[in-house]
């Protein structure tokens, strides 16, 4: 890939975050941070400024996602996903998220969404449709309406 996506991974288990940066980084992204607990993700946004910030939901020490989308929401030029298996949970808002990714997800799955958020951030509109396995908020399908017409 000719300009990977800057990408830290929020994941409370251990394996499946393993599985995840493996799965990234074989896609040609560059996993800049991890983090386990939402405390650590946000001090993690500081320190190594991601593109893109894919996160789950439910996190160690009993901190949410929910905390890591906001902190996310305030800041330019960072954009965030949820990769969660509670993805019925959000809202069509998705907590300021601009997808949720449902696990469990096949790895043809990670990089068609890879793929369509790297246009997201890269160059908004994407021209491709949203993939399978993938929700859009609808607050993002609406700014890309508008920047197409």
């Amino acid at each position: 890939m000719s300009d990977p996506l800057r990408i830290l991974v929020v994941e409370d288990e251990a394996l499946i975050l393993m599985q995840i940066e493996m799965m990234l980084e074989e896609a040609g992204h560059s996993v800049v941070g991890t983090a386990m607990t939402a405390a650590e993700a946000i001090a993690q946004i500081e320190a190594c400024r991601p593109e893109l910030v894919l996160i789950d939901l439910r996190l160690a020490d009993g901190s949410s996602g929910l905390e890591v989308a906001q902190a996310i929401r305030e800041r330019d030029g960072i954009t965030a996903a949820f990769m969660t298996a509670n993805a019925r949970q959000l809202s069509e808002e998705m907590e300021g998220a601009t997808a949720v990714i449902a696990k469990p997800f096949s790895e043809a799955v990670l990089e068609d969404a890879l793929a369509y958020l790297k246009a997201c951030v890269r160059r908004p509109p994407p021209s491709e449709p949203v993939p399978n396995g993938m929700r859009i908020s609808a607050e993002c399908l609406a700014r890309f309406d508008a920047m197409r017409h």
